[in-house]
């Protein structure tokens, strides 16, 4: 033991002094180690970079989707709050002369005023009932309130579909006051708050302030705050805390998960500070690490936050960490252990020199035993020219080696060179240039047939080429169930007795999803060999239990003409895409046919673009019927390559139709994909057909929604302009010109959105408005008549009571 251990110590110190041998070892372990090392390490931390950076990517994307439908809601609650302010019903209640008079009559009512109390409170009953209908507009909608200061009044549409009326100061929730007195926008959205309910009990709501055409009136729109979080906020991440925080830094939403002492702690001040900002960073919390991401919304004016904990999404990282920590250090000790055998191996010539060089003689014997004996002989002959000797001895060796390598070079030639012309692989690769384009000779051709025994006739000769379809090659794209099935054909094919036993035939894997099948086929014509083409084609498919396709080339004088008979069959191929898979397909066929020039139907494409922007669907459906019907109808005029084009040319001009209505045409396939790419990759027409019709039932769809969110926009300009604008001469074209819309459309939609011809409208609010001039008594009934609008007091007299049964003059004197 003691022997080994000073052995040991004694070889350590000699490698000690050898200094080379020591730099070779460092540098052998440095040129091994140090790349892999370095670049693991940059490859780790790069990696835990991308993961924080695309991890926050993906959490501002459900913000921002968070963020997007609450604004869509929001929007929806605030345009309907408009479309109620302005309800005919709602302004007449609110407008009604003398409402606090009818609000605070009590015991027994005059005679005189019981016509204009049962007026006021039909009118309250409409309000209540348009209330009612708002309410039931939305299912986040919990109760409605509308404010009425001139009567001191609160009436409500509460959530269990009552309806009530308090004094003011009576109101059991009086959260939603303040803001009323002090708001400076219209609307405005109020943070969460937890407000009473009839007749008892609390309930956490979300309330949108909207003020009506009295500056000092409000309509209060309680949304359920718990319901939105439940079917909006909480659908981003189950997993992760939550917060909505509002400009003044109350926080409005937050998951169950999170608390509200835990919000400060995440460091979003600045982040608050900053309107519309969005972002991502990470902060340590709790002993881990979290990450922060945060996005604004400009039309609440809230921030919304979402804080995850990055160690679920680093854990892989770690891994991989550990397994550079352990690769590393393995491959430094295997590297040692290599460098140190290697080493020693390259040294062993240069510790010769070296000993020889010094007279050392006992170096010049690093190996014991077998082989010593001739070492000593040299050495005992060593003179003043026993270094030359030495270096004829390693001249020697490296002879040796020269010429064991110079062998091994022969050895290989030889070897590759019978591995060529091995009959099997040679034989193959000869048929395969039969079909390609060559310069062998005739001469050459009929040599090396002979050579490798195919028995096959120089002249006569036709070509089919068989095509696997997608169907029966689609395995995932397998490559060995794709060799399987031309085995299989090609088996089919030697097997087959359509051919005929005297018939001589090869079969050739040309192509990664074809088989050719070359022979001899004398003194017939065309119609024959196309009978021989079905029966062949039929008996393949009914042995495989699937589908292929053929394409017949042209019949071949002589062997030379393969080539282009062979181009002619996989041209015919290409025609697929217009005839279908399954068929036999000739490019002599198609030459006859392709005699005149398709004409593209662009009048069937205009039509087909009218019904798109009308959003007629079954129409624009049968249209695009008939346009496919003329390119099925020319089909044989048409170059294979000249399909696509016709669908790009309908795409763009269908693409141009759906972005006149501000509908992104990618936005129907989704983000990142390129219809036109998409397109290209159909690979028949019956697949073309239904791409097509999938796309247009989608756009009008879309298109529809569009048409009715700029009809409620219009409608609401138009009802403004004959409140504030009643006393001018107004009429539909008067209207639809200056919002630059038609007369007809305007028509069209304002009776389907008030339930009132335009004119009724117009009768309306002229006849209200001549209700308060009357009611104040100071005008003659000929000029409150042309003060509201009205072309003469005659037409006056006559509308108004149309409407309200009397005459102006009786009202005048019922309620001035």
């Amino acid at each position: 033991m003691m022997s080994q251990l000073r052995t040991w110590i004694d070889s350590i110190g000699r490698i000690k002094r050898r200094k080379f041998f020591l730099k070779l070892i460092v540098t052998t372990v440095l040129i091994t180690v140090l790349p892999s090392l370095v670049s693991n390490i940059f490859a780790y931390y790069r990696v835990s970079d991308i993961v924080e950076e695309e991890t926050g990517n993906n959490k501002l994307q459900y913000l921002n989707q968070t963020i997007n439908t609450l604004e869509i809601l929001l929007n929806r609650i605030k345009e309907n709050s408009n479309l109620l302010a302005l309800n005919r019903s709602f302004i007449s209640f609110e407008n009604f002369p003398n409402g606090a008079y009818y609000e605070s009559l009590q015991g027994e009512i005059p005679k005189e005023d019981l016509p204009a109390l049962y007026a006021y409170l039909e009118a309250k009953k409409n309000t209540f009932l348009t209330m009612n209908s708002f309410k039931l507009s939305d299912q986040f909608v919990d109760s409605v309130y509308f404010y009425d200061s001139s009567k001191n009044l609160v009436i409500t549409s509460d959530n269990d579909r009552s309806n009530r009326q308090f004094r003011r100061e009576d109101f059991y929730d009086q959260g939603w006051y303040e803001a009323v007195q002090n708001m400076q926008m219209n609307p405005v959205f109020l943070d969460t708050r937890v407000a009473k309910q009839y007749p008892q009990g609390e309930k956490e709501l979300l309330s949108v302030i909207y003020k009506s055409k009295k500056a000092s009136n409000a309509i209060i729109v309680n949304l359920d705050a718990s319901m939105i979080y439940a079917d909006i906020i909480s659908k981003l991440n189950a997993n992760d805390d939550m917060y909505v925080v509002s400009s003044s830094g109350n926080i409005v939403f937050r998951s169950q998960a999170s608390g509200k002492d835990d919000f400060p702690r995440i460091g979003l001040s600045e982040a608050l500070q900053h309107a519309g900002g969005a972002g991502s960073y990470s902060i340590e919390l709790d002993g881990g690490k979290k990450l922060v991401s945060y996005s604004s919304s400009k039309l609440l004016d809230w921030t919304f936050v979402n804080v995850s904990d990055m160690g679920v999404y680093t854990q892989g990282t770690i891994d991989i960490k550990q397994t550079i920590t352990y690769t590393a250090g393995a491959l430094i000790l295997f590297s040692l252990l290599l460098s140190y055998f290697s080493s020693r191996s390259l040294y062993k010539p240069i510790s010769r020199l070296n000993a020889l060089a010094k007279g050392r003689e006992d170096d010049i014997r690093p190996d014991r035993g077998k082989g010593n004996d001739h070492q000593d002989f040299r050495h005992r002959k060593r003179s003043v020219h026993v270094p030359d000797h030495t270096l004829k001895g390693a001249n020697d060796e490296l002879s040796v080696i020269g010429s064991f390598v110079s062998s091994t070079i022969d050895e290989r030639n030889y070897y590759k060179e019978r591995l060529e012309e091995s009959l099997p692989f040679q034989l193959e690769r000869f048929k395969q240039s039969l079909l390609q384009r060559h310069a062998m000779s005739l001469e050459e051709i009929e040599a090396k047939k002979d050579y490798l025994g195919l028995d096959i006739s120089l002249h006569d000769l036709s070509v089919f080429l068989l095509s696997i379809d997608e169907e029966l090659a689609s395995n995932g794209e397998d490559m060995l169930a794709q060799d399987l099935c031309k085995i299989k054909i090609m088996d089919a094919l030697r097997d087959s007795r359509v051919l005929g036993q005297e018939t001589a035939f090869f079969v050739v894997n040309v192509e990664k999803d074809k088989v050719a099948l070359v022979f001899h086929f004398p003194g017939k014509g065309r119609q024959p060999l196309f009978h021989l083409a079905q029966q062949l084609l039929d008996e393949v498919n009914a042995r495989l239990g699937a589908q292929c396709s053929l394409g017949v080339g042209s019949i071949c004088k002589g062997i030379g003409e393969l080539p282009l008979a062979y181009e002619e069959a996989a041209e015919a191929l290409k025609y697929r895409i217009l005839y279908g898979k399954g068929y036999v397909i000739s490019m002599d066929d198609i030459r006859a046919d392709n005699g005149q020039t398709f004409i593209y139907p662009s009048q069937l494409e205009e039509k087909l673009n009218n019904y798109i922007r009308t959003a007629c669907l079954e129409e624009a459906l049968s249209t695009f019927g008939a346009f496919v019907a003329e390119i099925e109808a020319c089909k044989n005029k048409l170059h294979y390559n000249q399909i696509q084009p016709i669908f790009i040319q309908l795409l763009t001009s269908i693409r141009h139709s759906f972005s006149s209505f501000g509908t992104d045409i990618e936005i129907l396939f989704g983000d990142g994909t390129d219809p036109y790419r998409e397109l290209l990759d159909l690979e028949s027409l019956d697949h073309i057909v239904l791409w097509f019709q999938s796309l247009i039932t989608r756009g009008i769809e879309c298109i529809r929604q569009e048409i009715h969110a700029r009809g409620n926009q219009h409608i609401a300009k138009i009802i403004e302009i004959l409140e504030n604008e009643y006393d001018k001469d107004i009429s539909l074209s008067w209207v639809a010109e200056r919002l630059n819309l038609n007369p007809a459309y305007i028509s069209r939609l304002f009776k389907q959105s008030t339930g009132q011809p335009f004119i009724d409208y117009l009768k309306q609010v002229r006849v209200d408005n001549s209700k308060r001039l009357l009611a104040e008594g100071r005008l003659k009934i000929n000029e409150i008549g042309r003060q509201v609008g009205f072309g003469s007091a005659h037409y006056f007299i006559k509308v108004f009571k149309e409407i309200t049964g009397l005459t102006p003059g009786e009202y005048k004197k019922i309620y001035s």
